[in-house]
């Protein structure tokens, strides 16, 4: 009987003690219930930010690619693109950072661009707009160019870290620009000699993607190129800076993993 009495007893203090922390029986899964409800509001916010910013982007590449904004050696339509200026087989165009990009003729049917006395040559389909390259790529993606020539050589000088010669840069159909280069240096660190280099960069992110010289490149000592690089000390400002540092350079975001300044990537 008292042994009865006590479990009861027990009983009734263990229940008193649970209910007074948690009185409604339901607080932690209330708890767990508004986390998860925070983190689904959080997804939904991002998920209608990037609609927002895909539809903006759609918008931008519909004002972009019409018949009188593309690029053409010659205005077959008698419009020439807003911000260009179109005289005979050439046409000249004010990019949005200050630079002139001029387009002409080249060999085959393809279309030389010229930027700061770089030139690239492509057959791909382009438009200009607001200060703003447009290429119509393979399966009919539109996707901006953000990289022009000069920034391929740049790029490329940026990434090898040595006085070179772009002999060759082409922008393909998958929008990556292949490139031709030589660069100088010392074989057994006494002759000189030009080493070739072949590279791929992304035409809109400007992601230098592979880079490949010669087999007996291991044995030269590169020639340093002491020129300004455009981004090329933007891994070592100060912390938290890289960001900034690349955005006055008319990039987007410092890319800590490649060590370069790109630009963001359109969504498909």
């Amino acid at each position: 009987m008292k042994r009865g009495i006590t479990l009861i007893v027990l009983t009734i203090f263990l229940t008193s003690f649970v209910l007074a922390f948690n009185p409604t029986g339901s607080a932690v899964n209330e708890d767990s219930d508004s986390e998860q409800n925070s983190v689904v509001t959080i997804q939904n916010l991002e998920q209608t930010a990037m609609m927002q910013a895909n539809a903006a982007t759609d918008v931008k590449i519909q004002n972009a690619v019409t018949v009188r904004n593309r690029l053409r050696v010659q205005a077959e339509t008698g419009e020439c693109p807003e911000g260009c200026e179109c005289k005979g087989s050439t046409t000249k165009c004010q990019l949005e950072n200050g630079r002139e990009m001029t387009i002409r003729a080249g060999n085959s049917g393809n279309t030389i661009v010229q930027v700061k006395g770089e030139n690239m040559t492509t057959k791909v389909v382009l438009y200009h707009h607001n200060g703003k390259v447009y290429g119509v790529f393979k399966n009919n993606k539109t996707r901006t160019v953000n990289v022009l020539p000069d920034q391929v050589r740049e790029k490329l000088r940026e990434r090898m870290r040595a006085r070179m010669e772009v002999r060759n840069i082409t922008l393909d159909d998958d929008g990556v620009y292949q490139v031709e280069a030589k660069k100088n240096g010392k074989l057994f660190f006494i002759f000189p000699v030009r080493e070739r280099v072949r590279a791929q960069v992304n035409a809109e992110t400007g992601e230098v993607i592979r880079t490949r010289t010669s087999w007996w490149g291991f044995l030269a000592v590169d020639s340093e190129d002491e020129e300004s690089l455009l981004g090329a000390s933007c891994g070592t400002v100060t912390p938290g800076e890289n960001d900034a540092c690349c955005q006055s350079k008319n990039y987007d975001y410092w890319n800590s993993e490649n060590q370069e300044c790109l630009f963001n990537e359109s969504e498909e």
